[in-house]
């Protein structure tokens, strides 16, 4: 079986190539793509080849949902038709995986797949859970910090795992302020009713002052800038709580001030990934239009012009937040 999938066979490189399948087993499924879904942050530093175990070429992504075209005789769990969410694959190519999502045709162990449905979901829902995965990374740090109602938390970096981050805070009873820089998504989020500042104003002490005159119960980093989190420390209210959730690849520039976040006994909490429960909680978030991630879709491409999605993610022009691929004409 051949299929066709997405590579990047080098840094800043990104085309189209065929991949030649292993043949499935008794304990594989077959699954025929869906919906597919970039991880900006993520994609972003493999296509860099900045983040950690990046191999090329490779095939990269984590965010797809497809449906069951074949079960091996050992398979119990799923059947032909199940909408299932996973990215798990085999080919003969010599072509690593980062994930490997974005391909049109998947073989792989059923138990390496999540049950979606047993009949076709509608194209938003399919388009809106197929963000699960980046969703579920917000879920795990709100989880983490055990936010709780009246709180206020700051979140640093207004992308989609901040704006998600926003939601569930709300969604917990808590005061969420994002910070961010890029005027573009600043506009993008003030559009969604979010409270959004930028460090750079010359009135940010004060306007972060009277947002929380005793200090933030949590500060949340979603971007991985030492400066700016080093600065917003000292808004962390005495024996709060501080989450790095980013990306910290520039060992000499990973400082931070540990002598202010001892005296003020804070709390410093890290995540990297998801569980099975941050997943299962995420995806009924969504479904149940609690978590909305429908507004943060800004681009829609068929599969066969998924190389103008990575142009998009490469060069950040024109703006752009959730990208997602359509791989069936199912999907209309």
């Amino acid at each position: 079986m051949k299929t066709e999938a997405v590579i990047f066979p080098g840094p800043d490189k990104f085309e189209m190539t065929q991949l030649e399948l292993e043949e499935p087993g008794p304990k594989d499924i077959v699954v025929k793509t869906l919906v597919s879904a970039i991880s900006p942050g993520t994609e972003r530093w493999v296509l860099r080849g900045k983040h950690i175990g990046t191999k090329f070429p490779c095939v990269p992504g984590y965010h797809r949902i497809g449906i069951v075209e074949e079960c091996g005789k050992e398979v119990k769990n799923f059947q032909v038709g199940d909408i299932v969410y996973g990215s798990d694959n085999r080919w003969k190519n010599k072509i690593f995986s980062m994930w490997g999502a974005h391909v049109g045709l998947s073989v792989s162990d059923g138990r390496n797949y999540w049950f979606v449905s047993s009949s076709m979901p509608k194209r938003i829902e399919l388009e809106t859970i197929s963000f699960t995965i980046l969703a579920g990374v917000a879920n795990r740090g709100i989880r983490f910090c055990e936010v709780k109602y009246g709180q206020k938390v700051l979140i640093i970096g207004a992308g989609f795992i901040g704006i998600c981050a926003a939601q569930l805070s709300i969604l917990r009873g808590a005061n969420p302020t994002l910070i961010e820089i890029n005027s573009e998504r600043i506009n993008f989020v003030k559009g969604l009713n979010f409270n959004v500042l930028n460090p750079t104003e010359k009135d940010i002490e004060e306007k972060l002052k009277n947002i929380a005159p005793d200090g933030f119960d949590i500060l949340y980093d979603t971007v991985g800038e030492p400066n700016t989190t080093d600065k917003l420390v000292k808004h962390v209210k005495y024996q709060g709580t501080i989450l790095l959730q980013a990306q910290y690849f520039d060992k000499e520039k990973c400082a931070i001030d540990l002598d202010q976040i001892k005296i003020r006994e804070i709390t410093v909490k890290t995540t990297c990934g998801i569980d099975n429960q941050d997943f299962l909680e995420t995806m009924n978030n969504i479904r149940t239009k609690f978590l909305k991630i429908a507004p943060l879709i800004t681009h829609r491409f068929e599969s066969s012009d998924a190389l103008k999605g990575y142009q998009l993610l490469h060069t950040g022009k024109p703006f752009n937040l959730g990208i997602v691929f359509r791989w069936d004409k199912r999907v209309s």
